[in-house]
C-alpha cells in the first residue's frame, strides 16, 4: 500500500507512532524515505552470513514487517540459521508473521512481540538493529548497548543502521536538504515532507556518527567501523572479540 499518511494537511500534526495505519504502508514508507534501504539490507545480511556461527541466534531489534528476515533467508540460501525478530508493535508483528510463507523451511524464523530494552537475549551470535536505536530515548541507549555487548557470544557482531546528524550545523543542513530532495524524487510532496518532519520531531532523535561509535566502544566493542554512509544515514559494524 502507498504511504499517503501525510498527504493531506493536519490542523494538529500527531506524533509519529508505529500504529496499524503505519504498519500497512511501512514497506512503501521506508523504501521512499531511507536511502539505499534495500542495498543496506543486503549488505548487513551478507555480513551476518559472513560472521554467523552455526547454532547461534540472529536477533533483529525492531524487526517491523520482517524484511530483514526475508533478506537473510535469501542470503543464507541453503545454510540453516536461527532468527528471532522483536518488535513492540503488534501490527508490525502481524505483518511479519505473514511474510514467513515466502521463506525457506530450513531457516528457523520467529517474530516476537517484546521490548528490546528488557528482552533476555541468549546465545546471540549476531544482533541487527536497523533504524531502531534512533527511537530509543538517548539516555537509555548506553544501557541497551551494554546489554547487547554482554549478551553477545565471543566473536559476536552488532550491525547497526541509523539516521545521523552532523556536528557542524551548516553541513547538517545540507545533508538534510539532500535527504528531502531524495524523498521528493521518490514522490513525496513538500507538504508530506514537512508534516512527517514535524510528526517525527522529538520521536526520532539522531546522534552524530562519532557519538554512535563512542557509545559502542564504551559498551566494550573492540572494533567499530562505518561500512556505509549516505549524507545523514550511517551503518556500523561492531565486533566483540
Amino acid at each position: 500500500m502507498k504511504d499517503d499518511i501525510y498527504s493531506k494537511p493536519f490542523q494538529i500534526i500527531p506524533k509519529f507512532e508505529f500504529s496499524e495505519k503505519v504498519a500497512q504502508v511501512f514497506d512503501d514508507m521506508i523504501h521512499r524515505s531511507v536511502p539505499f534501504y534495500e542495498t543496506n539490507q543486503t549488505m548487513s545480511c551478507q555480513m551476518a552470513e559472513e560472521f554467523y556461527t552455526d547454532g547461534s541466534i540472529i536477533y533483529d531489534l525492531g524487526c517491523s514487517t520482517g524484511k530483514t528476515a526475508q533478506t537473510l533467508s535469501q542470503v543464507f540460501e541453503n545454510r540453516p540459521f536461527q532468527y528471532i525478530g522483536i518488535d513492540n508493535s503488534s501490527a508490525m508483528i502481524d505483518k511479519a508473521e505473514k511474510s514467513k510463507n515466502d521463506m525457506s523451511e530450513i531457516h528457523k524464523i520467529d517474530f516476537l512481540l517484546g521490548d528490546i530494552e528488557t528482552f533476555p537475549y541468549g546465545n546471540a551470535g549476531i544482533i541487527i538493529a536497523n533504524y531502531t536505536f534512533q527511537f530509543i530515548p538517548p539516555e537509555k541507549r548506553a544501557a541497551l548497548l551494554n546489554n547487547i555487548y554482554f549478551s553477545l557470544n565471543k566473536n559476536g557482531v552488532l550491525l547497526l543502521s541509523e539516521k545521523v546528524v552532523e556536528s557542524d550545523k551548516e553541513i547538517a543542513n545540507h545533508f538534510i536538504h539532500m535527504h528531502h530532495l531524495m524523498k521528493k524524487a521518490c514522490g513525496y510532496s513538500d507538504l508530506e515532507i514537512m508534516q512527517k518532519r514535524d510528526a517525527i520531531e522529538d520521536v526520532l532523535i539522531p546522534n552524530t556518527p562519532e557519538k554512535n561509535m563512542e557509545l559502542m566502544k564504551d559498551a566494550g566493542f573492540q572494533a567499530v567501523s562505518i561500512y556505509h554512509k549516505w549524507f545523514n544515514f550511517a551503518s556500523y559494524i561492531a565486533l566483540k572479540k
